[in-house]
């Protein structure tokens, strides 16, 4: 028999347990009958996420968050199904299947970025060769101090100045050119001619969680300069490739990050290459400064502690106090070190030396404190307006006063002035929440105490019975659309699968329909037998309404036959 993706999938749960997964990334104990730690999705202060290792799945009581190791790795990895399983199928060793016409991954879409990824691979390989073949890009790099580990840590390459030598190597190998122009790697003229887009440049590739290539960036070597190339030239927002959310040498970093429990935060490729030949192995490149919120949210997932290593010049200085006022909304404990304007951290490091470097560490400022002194060269309207756009961001409202109080000492502001307004922001915005929620769960998931919710709470519990259900008249009986798309893929995806198929709200249900919280799945008969009489009450009061309704538009001979069936439907028997 064929090999199917149900298969790899209850293998790979088979061989990595949930527990073992999150150990990876947080610190569980126990708690009952559950382990818990502090969510890895959003900033907390009590261990709201909860694993229930029987099951193979994860709870946040925060964010609502759930799913199983694929979600769970997807999500603190930026991943999508598909992505999750292919890195933990090749961790545990177990062989995925094809995925044929038909098949529930959307192949077509697959085969289109994992030609990107191909071809990203290639591209990566020739540069690298191309380096190892010049002698005056080797002298370059020697010239800048980067160690040759560093070169082979970080995959470093080299675009030679021939127009044709990748798009060559594409065409010999069968590849689409057009996928070659979308996903960055080469250009299209208006000719129809195609080129090599990186051209005389050190490469720096791009890669994703798992060391895979997606993206380039490239420096301009200073001896082969034209005088008209900008510096650097990075890839564009592709299908596999979004800057937003990603950060240059995550890869390598990610393992000492968890290690260290901290992060750097640097500006530039290189910045990321000398801190690691310096023994700081936790850094990563935030790939521009306007610092997106998708950046900040994979950061937060990241580490809570962070360090900003910016320039000390004027872009680099704004570009560390926006990062703050991101960071800090968010709960995260950051520190800037400022460097003298004349140096950037490679500089720093390869002309004065680690411990220059270390004692600029030691006197890095707070992340508050750095905006205090960064607002107080604003005008005082400006820093007001700051600062309550500020205070009116933060998630966790137990940072509020602190911060509210310290913004206000430091600013030589009065309290009650800078909260004015801010207070009732929030709550106004803490009461327009619940219903904002409450309308979106209605757009994806059953609601609580409704016939719906109760039927589908059986079904998620014993997926098994479902045929039993559909006899009892259970799926006639769902109401909202939603429900009904549920009770669908309940039926169609095994209990191994279903949560890749589900949306957010809908893995909440199920890992909340059988988490240890739930009542214990030991009645089940009993479970199904509510059921039956729900359905059959809601039966009798259907039928109970069509003879009403009939009685006042009928006649009046047909009244009579009408009450009869009415009374009898109520369980009276004297007309």
């Amino acid at each position: 028999m064929a090999r199917t993706s149900r298969d790899a999938i209850a293998e790979i749960k088979a061989k990595l347990s949930m527990v073992d997964l999150a150990r990876r990334y947080v610190e569980l104990r126990p708690m009952g009958s559950r382990l818990v730690a502090p969510c890895p999705f959003h900033q907390e202060t009590k261990p709201s996420f909860s694993i229930n290792a029987d099951e193979g799945t994860y709870y946040c009581f925060g964010c609502q968050a759930a799913g199983d190791i694929f979600d769970f790795y997807g999500r603190i990895n930026g991943l999508d199904f598909r992505e999750s399983l292919e890195a933990l199928a090749e961790e545990t060793g177990v062989d995925l299947p094809k995925f044929q016409k038909g098949d529930n991954f959307a192949p077509k879409q697959v085969s289109h970025k994992q030609e990107m990824m191909k071809m990203h691979e290639i591209a990566a390989h020739h540069f690298k060769q191309n380096l190892q073949k010049s002698e005056l890009v080797k002298q370059y790099v020697q010239e800048r101090q980067i160690a040759p580990e560093i070169i082979e840590r970080f995959g470093l390459g080299f675009s030679t100045d021939s127009w044709q030598a990748l798009t060559d190597i594409f065409k010999r190998s069968g590849f689409n050119l057009d996928i070659g122009v979308e996903c960055g790697l080469l250009v299209k003229s208006k000719n129809g001619r195609y080129y090599d887009r990186f051209r005389n440049r050190l490469m720096f590739p791009i890669r994703d969680v798992n060391g895979r290539t997606i993206a380039f960036g490239g420096r301009v070597i200073p001896s082969l300069d034209d005088g008209e190339s900008a510096k650097y030239m990075n890839t564009n927002g592709t299908p596999i490739y979004k800057k937003s959310q990603q950060l240059f040498g995550l890869d390598v970093a990610r393992r000492s990050v968890t290690a260290q429990k901290s992060i750097m935060i640097t500006e530039g490729y290189m910045d990321v290459l000398t801190l690691y030949q310096f023994g700081y192995t936790n850094a990563v490149a935030c790939l521009g400064t306007s610092f997106p919120e998708e950046q900040v949210k994979r950061i937060t997932e990241l580490s809570k502690n962070v360090e900003l290593l910016f320039d000390g010049d004027n872009p680099g200085r704004e570009a560390a106090f926006k990062a703050c006022g991101k960071l800090l909304v968010k709960g995260m404990s950051c520190h800037v070190v400022l460097f003298p304007p004349e140096d950037d951290i490679d500089s720093l490091l390869k002309g004065k030396g680690k411990e220059v470097f270390e004692n600029l560490r030691e006197k890095s400022t707070e992340g508050l404190n750095f905006c205090i002194q960064t607002l107080k060269k604003r005008s005082p309207k400006d820093a007001v307006e700051w600062s309550r756009e500020f205070l009116g961001q933060i998630e966790m409202p137990e940072l509020f006063q602190p911060m509210a109080s310290k913004l206000a000492l430091g600013l030589g502001i009065d309290e009650a002035e800078l909260r004015l307004g801010v207070v009732e922001q929030k709550k106004a915005q803490s009461a327009r929440t619940p219903l904002q929620t409450s309308e979106n769960a209605k757009q994806t998931a059953p609601k609580k105490k409704t016939m719906d919710a109760d039927i589908l709470t059986v079904a998620t519990r014993y997926p098994h019975r479902l045929q039993t259900l559909q006899e009892m008249g259970a799926d006639l009986i769902l109401e909202s659309p939603n429900a009904k798309a549920y009770w669908d893929k309940l039926l169609h995806y095994s209990e191994d699968e279903i949560l890749a198929f589900l949306d957010n709200a809908e893995k909440s249900f199920w890992v909340k329909c059988r988490s240890a919280d739930a009542p214990p799945r030991n009645n089940e008969e009993g479970e199904l037998e509510a059921i039956r009489h729900l359905i059959h009450a809601k039966q009798k009061k259907s039928y109970v309404q069509s003879v009403i309704t009939a009685v006042r538009e009928s006649g009046e001979d047909s009244q009579k036959a009408y009450l009869r069936a009415l009374y009898e439907a109520q369980g009276r028997n004297n007309v």
